[in-house]
């Protein structure tokens, strides 16, 4: 069997249950709460890591009414724009501060969301509820 093959398919074939497509989306239930906790910082703080340049064009494209004469007529130029005029490491000047926070946050949010999942689960006598997706 594939692992493109569905458990409905491996069924009809009569192949072994421990055949089937194996979820990479989710960790196993038996995972412990700091396993959760540890994804989500992960997650958190690599998400905010790659899109921190993104947010400083945003935030410097949203300003209205500065002293500054810096126009950008996009994001591409933007970004040019800040890494000839102020270096490739100005772009994630203050990432820090937003790692720090990221971190915590998305660990606490990835944990609550697995064992609310978990619990709703279980209420529902074991079966997949939508509530609990």
């Amino acid at each position: 069997m594939t692992f493109s093959q569905t458990k409905e398919q491996a069924a009809t074939q009569h192949t072994e249950p421990s055949e089937f497509e194996y979820d990479y989306e989710e960790l196993p239930e038996t995972s412990p709460l700091t396993m959760h906790l540890i994804a989500g910082a992960a997650a958190g703080i690599m998400e905010h890591s790659v899109m921190y340049p993104f947010d400083i064009v945003k935030t410097r494209m949203q300003v209205v009414g500065s002293s500054s004469s810096v126009v950008y007529s996009g994001v591409t130029q933007a970004l040019k724009t800040i890494k000839t005029t102020e270096g490739v490491r100005s772009l994630w000047r203050g990432v820090m501060s937003v790692v720090l926070g990221a971190g915590p946050a998305h660990a606490v949010y990835f944990a609550t969301y697995e064992q609310t999942k978990k619990v709703l689960t279980k209420a529902t006598g074991g079966k997949a509820n939508a509530l609990a997706a």
